[in-house]
């Protein structure tokens, strides 16, 4: 009997132990209450076994004593826990006046060895045990009635919460009930058999610790659970088939049930077969009746890997679908014309292709309307928008007889995947429409096409798309064709182009830029009278560079800013140079482009590189194409007159191809004039031309102005020059562009002092 007492008091100690320190672990205040009880348990439980072990009486009586004092605070830690848990606040009064009372009685058992005022014991002993028995006094009984009214104070406020709180949750609070009922049940019992060795309440309260940490932090209300989860298996949109490892059914929701007919899941092999997926696990979407839905198919597995079940949930994503459906129409659909934008027409040809692997011969055409933006400024974006959908209709139209893709593919731009024999006749029918504007006008269109012949399909469509804008950009440039397939030499040209621009700036900081002086003579007595500044480009690699090749690309780009400021700069050194010694003291002309004057301060920029330099203005001579004319008049002519006011002498460079000569004539300050021979061809000096040409030249002279005639080639050039007048003439007849040091011998040779 003792040995059975000791390890029931052992482990009941070992186990307040452990669930002390759980319910500290969930550091919460309900935590550290259950906590301070197991704790207290845990001291009663090791006065008990000591009581048990030692045969002292003294000790025994000690220990004995002690275990009423750990019982009442036992009971007031769990009194605070009790109150916490069923949501009532701790009242600082009550609670002191409790507390108060239990150190009393504690105190009074404690010392009861000594004074006796709680009670008396009297060893007695049974199969060699000896164990004690009790007499009760006054500060006994108050002890039982203040553990009996604290406990029946806990019953009652568990069965308020019990009778208030909905039956799902009733089993946290149930146990509780129920472990007190029987822990007072069990001290009333003690009391009346005081002869009794065994206080089955004390035991009771320890084991009770467990109960009472299961019902607070691990409860769960399974009814509750239960009819919730059919609650929701019925009520969810998602349909939910669950089959067991046998492929039964264990469970369906009506979802389910009115989606498919019931031989399609009446087993899992079955439902497989319906759905035609494979059996792993995985998501899938089907088409099901006139829905689309996404099946999850997941497989349960215990802990040794083997399937118990297999669950299968149907989302439905038919207004998902449709509304995915719906943006993608219209992220690839040209909302003008209806027809496939650019993203569109990429995927509708990579899926043609894809279809038509099999099949050769296919090319990819890009259309361009010819000054499209000109249509829109002239006539209106209105106007513009009706053009694109007679375009559109047109590939429309050919659509239904050639099998094709097209889409617009850009702003003026259209783009079509043909099987390459019809290429020419789509080219041709495309190149001059007539778009019907209204019932009286008709608006004449012109367009170019470049194309591209899909040798290999497993190339990406954006491989031949940009290729055939290639080609379609150099159609644009010429006058005489108007479709134009890609090819090799197009590419390199491209590729020249792309290298030039990424060349510019280091081939102007390492001075691969320079200039050559084209000697300008003087028709009285052939001397150079001056000479036109031109720039040329050495690249270490690729040899010498035409200027037609890269200027016009540094003009697109704004590039031609910085080498123009550089070929004033070589100029005005260049001049100076020549000055000082002696050989050459005439003016230098430079040019300056419509981005000079728009881009940058022409006026002070030259000001600066002459007051560098020490040279004098007026042996600059500044030609100013008159098509700059065309653009920020107003800056051109304000320009005009300050370089005229620093002393820079003025050419106007192609006259008579700009938009109105006479105009320049009126408006724009000039010393110079330069005519082009084309104004003086064999054509242009007889009959009506030759008197207007006449007239122009003795205009210029009247306003105290020179006429240089440029691209003079032959010695009938030079006739028709003296004959209307020219002052100078320049040109292949007298010389190429010469290097610095070549021009200073022909200076030399053409010096009138010489001959």
């Amino acid at each position: 009997m003792r040995l059975m007492t000791i390890s029931i008091t052992s482990l009941l100690l070992v186990v307040s132990v452990i669930y002390g320190i759980l319910s500290a672990s969930k550091k919460s205040k309900q935590g550290r209450l259950l906590a301070w009880t197991s704790f207290c348990c845990s001291f009663l439980m090791a006065c008990h076994l000591v009581y048990v072990c030692v045969d002292s009486t003294s000790l025994k009586e000690f220990f004995f004593c002690l275990e009423f004092a750990a019982m009442d605070w036992a009971v007031f830690c769990m009194f605070c826990f009790v109150r916490q848990s069923v949501d009532m606040p701790l009242l600082k009064a009550e609670t002191s006046a409790i507390a108060i009372a239990f150190l009393f009685d504690s105190s009074i058992f404690c010392t009861n060895t000594i004074n006796k005022f709680a009670l008396e014991v009297t060893p007695d002993s049974k199969n060699d045990y000896m164990y004690l028995t009790m007499e009760p006094k006054l500060f006994c009984i108050i002890h039982y009635i203040i553990i009996f009214s604290v406990c029946f104070f806990m019953v009652y406020y568990i069965a308020k919460k019990v009778f208030s709180t909905s039956r799902f949750y009733r089993g946290r609070y149930n146990i509780a009930f129920a472990l007190f009922i029987i822990n007072i049940g069990a001290s009333i019992y003690y009391l009346l058999d005081i002869t009794n060795r065994f206080d089955i309440s004390k035991f009771l309260l320890s084991g009770g610790v467990v109960l009472l940490y299961y019902s607070i932090f691990s409860f769960s209300p399974n009814a509750l659970l239960r009819n919730l989860q059919l609650y929701v298996d019925d009520n969810i949109s998602d349909a939910t088939i669950i089959y067991n490892y046998k492929g039964e059914v264990l469970k369906i929701n009506k979802k389910a049930n009115s989606l498919m007919p019931a031989e399609a899941w009446s087993n899992y092999d079955s439902l497989i077969e319906y759905l035609g997926i494979p059996e792993s696990e995985g998501n899938y979407k089907k088409k099901i009746g006139n829905g689309t839905y996404e099946v999850m198919h997941k497989p349960v597995k215990d802990e040794k890997g083997e399937i118990v079940a297999n669950t299968f949930i149907f989302y439905d994503v038919t207004k998902m679908e449709e509304q995915i459906e719906r943006e993608h129409k219209i992220a690839v659909t040209d909302a003008l014309t209806g027809a496939f934008n650019r993203t569109g027409f990429f995927e509708a040809a990579n899926d043609f292709l894809y279809k038509n692997e099999s099949q050769a011969g296919f090319a990819l055409i890009v259309s361009g309307i010819i000054g499209f933006k000109g249509i829109n400024a002239l006539y209106g974006n209105k106007v513009g928008d009706m053009v694109l959908k007679f375009i559109e209709k047109c590939y429309h139209d050919y659509n239904r007889s050639y099998p094709m893709i097209f889409g617009r593919t850009s702003e003026g731009k259209y783009s079509a995947l043909v099987p390459f024999d019809y290429v020419d006749k789509i080219a041709a029918d495309m190149t001059s429409i007539d778009v019907p504007i209204d019932n009286e006008i008709d608006l004449h269109v012109d367009m170019c096409h470049g194309f591209v012949v899909l040798d290999d399909i497993a190339k990406p469509l954006d491989y031949y798309y940009e290729r055939a804008l290639l080609a379609l950009d150099e159609c644009k440039k010429s006058t005489t064709v108007s479709v134009l397939e890609y090819s090799y030499d197009i590419e390199e040209q491209v590729r020249r182009k792309q290298l030039l621009v990424a060349e510019m700036h280091n081939a102007l900081r390492e001075g691969q830029f320079f200039i050559e002086l084209q000697p300008q003579i003087n028709l009285s007595d052939r001397s150079v009278s001056g000479a036109e500044a031109l720039v040329r480009w050495q690249h270490p690699k690729l040899g010498r560079i035409a200027p037609n090749e890269f200027v016009p690309l540094f003009e697109e780009n704004g590039f031609i800013i910085n080498l123009d400021v550089l070929v004033w700069e070589l100029a005005a050194k260049t001049a100076r140079e020549l000055s000082d010694r002696g050989i050459y003291t005439g003016p230098v002309s430079i040019n300056v482009s419509q981005v000079d004057i728009t881009g940058i301060d022409v006026v002070s920029t030259l000001e600066r590189i002459v007051s560098e330099i020490d040279i004098d203005p007026s042996r600059i001579h500044v030609e100013i194409t008159e098509s700059a004319c065309a653009q920020r008049r107003d800056v051109l002519i304000r320009t005009m007159e300050q370089l005229r006011q620093k002393g820079f002498l003025l050419e106007i460079d192609d006259f008579g191809s700009g938009y109105s000569s006479l105009n320049a004539l009126m408006k724009l300050p000039f010393d110079v004039i330069k005519l082009d021979m084309e104004f003086m061809k064999e054509s242009n000096v007889e009959g009506k031309n030759g008197i207007i040409l006449s007239s122009v030249v003795d205009m210029i002279h009247a306003m105290n102005s020179k006429v240089i005639v440029e691209g003079v080639e032959t010695e009938t050039n030079v006739e028709n020059t003296v004959r209307f007048g020219g002052d100078i003439a320049q040109g292949y007849y007298f010389s190429r562009p010469l290097s610095i040091e070549a021009f200073e011998e022909y200076v030399k040779l053409h010096d009138p002092k010489n001959r």
